[in-house]
């Protein structure tokens, strides 16, 4: 198994949720500096860019900041890429809009780094600045439910990229103590001569439960503005699928 997830291959899979890229976009409107935590290939981050913003990208992954960078190159936009942990970061620019789409706060596995995070973004933000940020719901633990990790497998997705066919096997092992899921992603793929290859890389999440994100902002000094159960603004609820939020640095 490498180490590094192939830009390519991640996002074969990973393309953020329907409506997303459109809410960002709406939430930036007039913004003039804006940040990216976990910018990955620059998928929303140059669409901000087209819309006249200065925008900034920090990922930890150094092959999507070059790839992220690529992009911006073909399509003839300005970016400033940070190579950096979101955990805990201090950069000389202060943001209108710092941004943490498609569950990338949960990259974060302990809370702890969470926490971390939030706070460095309260410290990041102009006044009168938005934090957006969406993840999935997690589905409420009932006392009953057993401690001992749950694992599932099942085939996500197939591909043929014009080179080979690839199918996408995932196989999760969810930690219910920790909150924490460890997803395994295989690509299976097959040329047409024949030639096969397996690649497979790894990523583990710490979820959050609504409750327990209010207290998160709370204690990073954030206000929640608002917190949404899809893109399209409609109310959170129990049966959401995820959740979308806006925060802002809580007054004194």
């Amino acid at each position: 198994m490498t180490t590094e997830y192939d830009p390519e291959l991640y996002h074969l899979l990973h393309r953020g949720n329907p409506g997303d890229m459109d809410w960002y976009v709406r939430r930036c409107q007039g913004a003039q500096n804006i940040l990216e935590l976990g910018c990955g290939n620059g998928r929303i981050l140059l669409r901000l860019a087209q819309s006249g913003s200065s925008v900034f990208g920090m990922d930890c992954s150094k092959l999507m900041l070059t790839r992220c960078a690529e992009r911006f190159h073909r399509a003839g936009s300005r970016v400033e890429l940070i190579h950096g942990d979101m955990a805990a970061f201090a950069l000389p620019w202060r943001f209108d809009r710092i941004l943490i789409p498609y569950n990338s706060l949960y990259c974060l596995t302990t809370k702890a780094q969470q926490l971390a995070c939030l706070k460095s973004v309260g410290a990041h933000l102009e006044p009168g600045g938005q934090l957006l940020f969406d993840a999935y719901a997690a589905d409420p633990v009932s006392g009953s439910e057993e401690s001992t990790p749950t694992v599932h497998e099942h085939i996500v997705a197939n591909f043929h990229n014009g080179e080979r066919h690839i199918e996408v096997r995932e196989r999760s092992e969810e930690d219910l103590d920790k909150q924490q899921i460890n997803a395994t992603y295989a690509y299976y793929s097959t040329w047409d001569d024949g030639r096969t290859q397996l690649d497979s890389w790894s990523i583990l999440q710490r979820y959050i439960f609504p409750e327990q994100l209010f207290n998160l902002l709370e204690e990073a000094g954030l206000a929640l503005e608002g917190i949404y159960g899809d893109f399209d603004q409609s109310p959170f609820s129990q049966t959401s699928h995820h959740m979308v939020v806006v925060a802002s640095i809580k007054e004194p």
